[in-house]
């Protein structure tokens, strides 16, 4: 250590090294940047047309070969991104801590719920098509009489599934499971908001969204129009931003802290909740 960095000053009744006070002001001002950063939730959609050859293959598999694109459309820039919503309303109002297999399925009872009581019944209607065909057409798991909660408890935590199951014929045919059991039960809305843990919300009358053509720019109007929706009932949530993957199996979402508004990172509460 040089003689600068031994150099110390009096504080009060402790003496402490310049180098020591330097890094002290840096660690508050990193803690005073982290706390005054806007928090936001991230919602990411993978996309069909920019995909390599290979999984637009397997999501022909899983979607038919006819209108392929718009049915993924439906599926994931539509129906998907409410499912995404639903993680974050369970964080952002302290609902239920159940195991991630579990919180999966609830989620997409209240993408089911949402749509029932906010979409047309037309794309409704087809969204229970795409997710009954697409359980039958990806793997074998359909066919061999897999119980799909079940395979999903055997490869997951409480928090967290293997990394190994995250790949086309598992975590894929787990997923659109979930969503065709939830179309079958046909919970309404009110019912799954309090199986997420919710109490204390109000339901106004039904106004139906309509979104005549599912493109990029209708996933993120969908969003802040349920974000709109969610203050209404009484429940919290921030704003929401939107991102797009080359990967369509990339759909996910997470709470993010935007350091000085322009850069996202995972917020440290989110990430170890």
């Amino acid at each position: 250590m040089n003689k600068e960095q031994s150099k110390k000053i009096q504080i009060g009744k402790f003496k402490i090294s310049i180098s020591d006070l330097i890094a002290i002001i840096i660690l508050a001002a990193v803690i005073l940047i982290y706390i005054l950063s806007p928090r936001y939730y991230s919602v990411t959609t993978g996309l069909y047309n920019q995909s390599t050859e290979e999984d637009q293959k397997n999501v022909e598999t899983a979607l038919g070969k006819d209108n392929t694109e718009e049915r993924f459309n439906l599926y994931f820039k539509y129906y998907n991104v409410i499912h995404e919503l639903g993680h974050g309303l369970i964080y952002y109002n302290k609902g239920v801590d159940i195991p991630v297999a579990e919180e999966e399925q609830l989620v997409n009872d209240f993408a089911v719920a949402y749509w029932k009581y906010y979409g047309e019944e037309d794309k409704v209607k087809e969204l229970e098509g795409i997710a009954n065909y697409a359980v039958e057409h990806i793997g074998d798991n359909y066919k061999n009489n897999v119980d799909y909660m079940k395979r999903a408890k055997e490869n997951s935590t409480h928090n967290n599934f293997n990394p190994s199951f995250f790949n086309f014929n598992d975590y894929g045919w787990f997923q659109f499971s979930c969503a065709k059991h939830s179309f079958e039960e046909d919970k309404d809305l009110e019912t799954v908001l309090k199986e997420m843990g919710f109490e204390n919300f109000e339901l106004p009358g039904p106004e139906k969204l309509k979104y005549n053509k599912i493109t990029n720019d209708v996933s993120t109007d969908i969003i802040n129009d349920a974000i709109d929706n969610f203050h209404s009932w009484g429940l919290k949530f921030p704003k929401a931003t939107h991102h797009f993957d080359k990967d369509p199996n990339n759909n996910y979402s997470r709470s993010v802290v935007k350091y000085l508004g322009l850069f996202e990172i995972a917020d440290i509460k989110y990430i170890f909740s």
